[in-house]
C-alpha cells in the first residue's frame, strides 16, 4: 500500500535514534490534513502504537499505520527523502494526486 525508499528509511532511523519520536516509537503513522494551498497535506509521525482504526502495512521492515480515512488517498504512495542545498525533506510520490503543491507536502485529487 505504501512504499518507503531506502533514503526515507535511513532518515526515519536517524530521527528515531535522536529521540525525535519521544520514546520507543517504531511505527510510522501517515495521515492527511486539510491544506491551505491544496486539498490535503501529508502528516507524518513516529508513534509507539497505531490508532485503533488505522490500516497497517509493512515496507522495508517498517510498520506503517495509515489513518483509515486517508487509506484510499494514500494507496500506492511512495515516500522518499531528499537532501539538497536547502536541507532535507520527505518527498511524496502519490499516484492518486491530480495536482501537487510546490511545497511538496500538499496535493489535490481529481473529483471525477
Amino acid at each position: 500500500m505504501v512504499e518507503l525508499t531506502p533514503a526515507a528509511i535511513q532518515e526515519l532511523e536517524r530521527l528515531q535514534a535522536h529521540g525525535v519520536s519521544r520514546g520507543r516509537a517504531a511505527i510510522l503513522r501517515i495521515q492527511v490534513q486539510p491544506s491551505e494551498c491544496s486539498d490535503w497535506r501529508y502528516d507524518l509521525a513516529l508513534v509507539a502504537e497505531p490508532e485503533p482504526t488505522d490500516v497497517l502495512t509493512q515496507s522495508q521492515g517498517w510498520t506503517i499505520a495509515i489513518a483509515a480515512d486517508a487509506a484510499e488517498l494514500l494507496r500506492g504512495l511512495r515516500v522518499d527523502y531528499i537532501e539538497d542545498l536547502m536541507g532535507g525533506a520527505f518527498r511524496f510520490h502519490n499516484p492518486n494526486a491530480s495536482q501537487t503543491c510546490g511545497c511538496g507536502m500538499a496535493f489535490r485529487v481529481s473529483t471525477s
